[in-house]
């Protein structure tokens, strides 16, 4: 009877902790089936497909020794900054060849000292935070200068922009001389004005006493600010005019360490336009959905983020050069998230052009999946005979994705 008893209780109380945690999920962007597949991940290749390895180019001209920011612009093509050592901003085609610089070291228009961060707004411009010299420069979709804004406050190192155009900066970075709470975001107008400042630094965080210069913030595709201080683990959302709606963490991760230790230093928060959060710890990246709730963790990756869109994550990898050989660039390695629409997952088709020219239609998020796509579809046997020809590649905008016609010629 006892024994019975005992088994009454645990399934009360395990249907009292499923239904609690269906609950917590009840205002997630993700169905009950993608959050099953996402909570049953034991390994990064449950959740994302690997689709490209991009080697970058080294040339005189190309030599990067660290990535400081990266983004992907309006062609397809990486920005990458190096602000921290060599200071210039390098530009490479999809497959990695180098293409050009972005501006130049200097004092003049266009020209600037510490190039940490980049960002492309909705109209394709460039926008690159020139840290010490206070500014923010404006490119064009064709690498021209157009104009800069200076910053008439203090200097944050990160910027973003969100899908008005808005213009935000983050700083994370504890200074030694810094004791004080101050505000982790500000909000610029055009004239280089602060006009809105949010997210106080957390004063666990500030207790810590170590310098990391981490971009711990990101917009989603409905302009909510995402915002995680790199030596303190709290995500909190905001809206676009700096009110907190939220804030979760990871329920299995306590912030405290030893003194002795070294802190433990936060990659993120990244976002997906399926609404997936992720945060990486060291070789580990977390998942929530973008309402807080907290998915899966522990899923081994050793390669750090650098940048996400998309549906699409980006990670960097140096490989160590052999003895008396210079060092290479590092590779991109770009990861899709696999749960996705059925927009997004049905196979390509075909279409011919009234020159006879057949087109492949694929819908993807990122250009880069395009061959990987080709060999997975059942279609492959017809397309077996052509060859494609990468340089015709035109990537039309849509909701969520892009849509990309490659031209196919026998």
């Amino acid at each position: 009877m006892r024994r019975l008893c005992f088994i009454a209780l645990a399934i009360v109380l395990l249907f009292s902790w499923s239904c609690s945690r269906e609950d917590k999920l009840i205002n997630s962007p993700l169905s009950e089936s993608e959050v099953k597949t996402l909570s049953s991940a034991e390994k990064i290749e449950d959740i994302f497909l690997k689709v490209s390895e991009t080697q970058l180019e080294l040339t005189a001209d190309s030599a990067i020794s660290v990535i400081s920011d990266i983004a992907k612009d309006s062609k397809g093509n990486f920005i990458i900054a190096d602000g921290w050592k060599l200071n210039h901003v390098w530009i490479f085609s999809p497959d990695g060849h180098f293409l050009q610089k972005l501006g130049q070291q200097g004092q003049g228009p266009g020209e600037y000292n510490t190039p940490e961060r980049v960002a492309i707004n909705s109209e394709g411009e460039i926008l690159v935070s020139d840290y010490l010299r206070g500014r923010i420069i404006f490119y064009d979709r064709d690498y021209r200068y157009e104009r800069e804004i200076l910053v008439k406050a203090r200097m944050y190192r990160s910027v973003h922009v969100n899908n008005k155009n808005e213009i935000y900066m983050y700083e994370g970075m504890i200074g030694p001389m810094v004791h004080e709470v101050f505000d982790t975001i500000q909000k610029l107008n055009d004239d280089g004005d602060v006009i809105l400042t949010f997210a106080p630094i957390p004063k666990k965080a500030l207790k810590i006493r170590y310098s990391v210069a981490g971009d711990g913030m990101t917009i989603d595709k409905n302009d909510f600010i995402f915002e995680m201080n790199p030596l303190y683990y709290q995500i909190r959302k905001y809206t676009a005019d700096g009110k907190l709606i939220k804030s979760f963490a990871n329920p299995n991760f306590r912030n405290a360490r030893k003194k002795s230790e070294r802190p433990l230093v936060l990659n993120g928060p990244y976002y997906l336009e399926k609404g997936v959060l992720i945060v990486q710890r060291e070789d580990r990246i977390d998942i929530f959905d973008t309402e807080g709730n907290f998915i899966v963790d522990e899923i081994p990756l050793p390669q750090k983020i650098i940048y996400a869109q998309g549906n699409t994550i980006y990670l960097e990898q140096w490989e160590e050069p052999e003895s008396q050989k210079q060092q290479l660039n590092p590779k991109i390695i770009c990861y899709d998230l696999k749960i996705c629409s059925s927009e997004d997952t049905n196979p390509p088709f075909f279409k011919v052009d009234k020159e006879g020219t057949i087109l492949l239609v694929i819908k993807r998020s990122t250009m880069t999946a395009v061959q990987e796509i080709i060999g997975q579809s059942k279609a492959w046997e017809e397309i077996r005979p052509f060859v494609l020809q990468t340089s015709h590649t035109v990537g039309l905008p849509s909701i969520g994705a892009e849509n990309f016609f490659h031209k196919l010629t026998k």
